[in-house]
């Protein structure tokens, strides 16, 4: 399983941060690991209803359904979870 580093920032939290995530997860899986990290780290709240990851170069929103290496999504990626 390859793994990728990426950077997303987290406007509500005003900062970004880095994760490694396995690239043939799905977004909705990396959005929930993602929360549960911030979750236990900030003592935020684990809904993911809401979220959305965006690409931050071109603004796209990322497919829930699909991987992030199906999207394009490689090591080194700069992201917004919204």
């Amino acid at each position: 399983m390859e793994k990728i580093s990426v950077s997303v920032r987290v406007p509500a939290l005003d900062n970004t941060y880095d994760f490694i995530v396995p690239s043939n997860m799905a977004v909705r899986d990396v959005e929930q690991l993602m929360m549960k990290i911030l979750s236990s780290e900030y003592g935020i709240s684990e809904s993911v209803a809401d979220l959305t990851l965006f690409d931050r170069e071109d603004a796209t929103v990322l497919r829930m359904e699909c991987s992030l290496s199906q999207l394009g999504i490689g090591d080194g990626a700069k992201l917004v979870l919204m």
